[in-house]
């Protein structure tokens, strides 16, 4: 088997992994990624994990993966010859994921080549742009006025509530008077202006002391009992 140069030099660099930093050293020193010498990968790779842990106090659990991965690679070089056939199927096991990364990592890079929109490529906008306009106060004036005819020009359409407010509450006086209680409860199909006079006419009849209002909790039906003495005149 042929070592390398030894006097490889390590860079403190930033890495996206522990195989990109494979990749670098199989690169840097045009080693066929087939024919890894991996008694000098291994040493080369420890020393950058220890420089990491120096200066950095802290590693990614990958790292110690592959570290523990090489590691056990180069203890299984020094059994006999016969006892050798794990460490085959470890470094190929090493190799593919390395073939794999490069793999990865090249159509990343392809991806990143591509230009993004709004990154390196920008929508065309309008190019007419308003100039300025000069006004005389004349002109000023037609516009105010254009301005306040548009606005009298709204209008809101007030509907009439029906039933109306003193039919709802001679309804509900005449309910009281024969049964003692009422239960209101949300309904679909009552007309929304229905509800609306339903709970005003509750709401008075609450505020000239005539029932008092009861709910268990939130948004659940409302009990509107007689209260004892109220006179209810229909």
């Amino acid at each position: 088997m042929e070592f390398l140069v030894p006097t490889l030099e390590i860079k403190m660099e930033c890495y996206e992994g522990p195989l990109a930093v494979l990749v670098n050293l199989i690169r840097k020193n045009r080693i066929s990624i087939w024919d890894i010498p991996l008694a000098l990968i291994i040493e080369r790779f420890l020393q950058y994990v220890e420089l990491v842990k120096e200066m950095r106090l802290k590693i990614a659990e990958d790292f110690i993966e592959i570290a523990s991965l090489l590691i056990y690679i180069k203890s299984r070089m020094l059994l006999p010859e016969g006892q050798k056939n794990e460490e085959k199927d470890t470094r190929d096991e090493l190799v593919e994921r390395i073939v794999e990364y490069e793999r990865l990592k090249g159509m990343v890079d392809s991806l990143e080549d591509l230009p993004l929109l709004h990154r390196d490529k920008f929508i065309r906008g309008s190019n007419s742009i308003r100039g300025e306009e000069e006004y005389n106060l004349l002109d000023l004036c037609h516009i105010f006025f254009d301005l306040m005819k548009k606005r009298e020009e709204r209008y809101i359409v007030v509907r009439e509530l029906k039933p109306t407010l003193e039919e709802k509450l001679h309804m509900l006086r005449e309910i009281l008077e024969s049964k003692g209680v009422f239960e209101w409860r949300e309904d679909e199909s009552i007309e929304h202006s229905d509800k609306v006079v339903t709970i005003l006419g509750m709401l008075e009849l609450a505020k000239i002391k005539l029932a008092n209002l009861y709910q268990s909790r939130p948004f659940s039906s409302i009990i509107m009992k007689r209260r004892s003495g109220g006179a209810l005149q229909i």
